[in-house]
């Protein structure tokens, strides 16, 4: 006996045939990603756990890490409704440059270790957005190989180390090169312990060890990429540290580069060298934020290094009101740490920021995707801030400030206020 088939089924099939033809098939993970947690996934899959560690990982017990994250998620927002946001202006400037996005590429060294061609992957994606990517000393790729796919701003990051002859010779480099901005960082005069890399046997360059050799084997392509190219190493420091390997570059840094007696002495000198905006990067407290004002810093970046130095310290966050109402008004402040989306983007400048470093979050594209990785971030973001703008209703990044968002108060007490408090004060 022949089988109806049930017309209500047989149209029911059609028409979804219908809408997979009309709305299209796609098999590109990278181009329906949504979110930057999505791009992390999508880097954690494509490259092995120690390279996704050395990445996504923080200091000890990663305290400040998790807290980066959960208290920006203690900030929100206050919309207003009913407004004409049919236009959108997302522009912004930051001493005296204009940026299309309020966000900048901050620095990460060591990048070519998520495969490809690491940095400059990143710089490239930057410059077709005309965002500024920020070179760091420890880069994969000299200063010169990365400007030369440059066709964006470019800044230089530095380490305040014990040779100002290296120092000098670097930011003539930078200078040479076009870079309009220098940023030093100050919370590295030591590494901090990163539990995941130790256990991990993560080192650079990657050794492949017993521990890590079935995850170098998942993932082929990985390791057939960091075989094209250069070794992995510290670019910058050929011609200066010994060799050309990592690691002797390395051993060159903690034995002859490595200054435990930096001191804001260091920054004022280097701002009579350079003569472009010069920013110190990793201040977390109004101290070193009036210390940077008064060395002739132009600008800070209230950062924690993303949780991957001192453990324990607060949030990036949570210390950002305290800076913008003592040192707005004398500085520029860069904000990062915690950064996953266009809307904390928004956070951070509404309570006082002028702009974002990406950190983690354009290492995750290049991870995941190399230049169309980093491509895709910096597309999440633009259109995580025009949505979020238009909700929020605003139609000019530059108008957000406090009215527009809630956070606990006590971020915006006075520094120690509780030892004040408790003493009578």
């Amino acid at each position: 006996m022949r089988k109806v088939q049930h017309p209500f089924r047989a149209n029911a099939v059609t028409e979804l045939a219908k809408m997979l033809v009309a709305g299209g098939i796609s098999t590109d993970a990278l181009a329906t990603a949504p979110t930057i947690g999505d791009i992390r996934r999508l880097a954690k899959r494509r490259i092995p756990k120690m390279a996704f560690d050395f990445a996504d990982g923080g200091a000890d017990a990663e305290n400040t890490l998790q807290a980066n994250t959960d208290d920006m998620a203690k900030v929100t927002f206050v919309p207003q409704s009913l407004v004409d946001v049919s236009q959108q202006h997302l522009k912004t400037t930051v001493a005296g440059e204009e940026l299309p996005l309020p966000i900048l590429l901050g620095p990460a060294g060591s990048v070519r270790i998520f495969g490809g061609d690491g940095e400059l992957s990143a710089v490239r994606a930057a410059g077709k957005a005309g965002l500024t990517y920020t070179i760091s000393t420890a880069s994969s790729w000299s200063i010169e190989e990365i400007a030369a796919e440059a066709t964006g701003p470019l800044w230089f990051q530095l380490y305040m180390w014990r040779s100002r002859e290296t120092i000098r010779a670097l930011v003539d480099r930078a200078a040479a090169v076009g870079c309009t901005a220098l940023v030093v960082t100050i919370d590295v005069a030591v590494n901090g312990k990163r539990a995941r890399d130790h256990r991990n046997g993560m080192s650079i360059p990657p050794k492949v060890t017993l521990r890590n050799a079935l995850g170098v084997a998942r993932h082929p392509k990985w390791f057939a990429s960091l075989m094209r190219g250069p070794a992995i190493g510290f670019r910058n420091l050929e011609g200066i540290a010994e060799g050309s390997s990592a690691m002797s570059h390395q051993e060159y840094i903690n034995t002859e580069l490595v200054n435990l007696s930096a001191t804001w002495d260091d920054i004022a000198w280097l701002r009579t060298i350079w003569k472009g905006p010069l920013f110190v990067k990793g201040v977390m407290s109004l101290s070193d934020a009036e210390s940077a004002a008064d060395a002739g810093a132009d600008g800070i970046f209230v950062s924690n290094h993303g949780g991957r130095q001192l453990d324990s310290l607060p949030s990036s966050i949570s210390v950002l009101p305290r800076i913008v109402d003592a040192l707005g008004d004398r500085l520029s402040i860069i904000f990062d740490g915690g950064v996953r989306s266009g809307g904390d983007v928004l956070k951070a400048k509404a309570i006082g920021a002028d702009a974002v470093a990406l950190g983690r979050s354009w290492v995750y594209g290049a991870a995941a995707a190399g230049e169309r990785g980093v491509q895709r971030v910096i597309d999440i973001y633009r259109a995580e801030l025009r949505e979020t703008l238009i909700l929020l209703g605003l139609d000019n990044v530059e108008d957000i400030d406090r009215r527009f968002v809630n956070y606990p108060p006590e971020w915006s007490r006075p520094e120690h206020s509780r030892d004040r408090d408790s003493a009578g004060i």
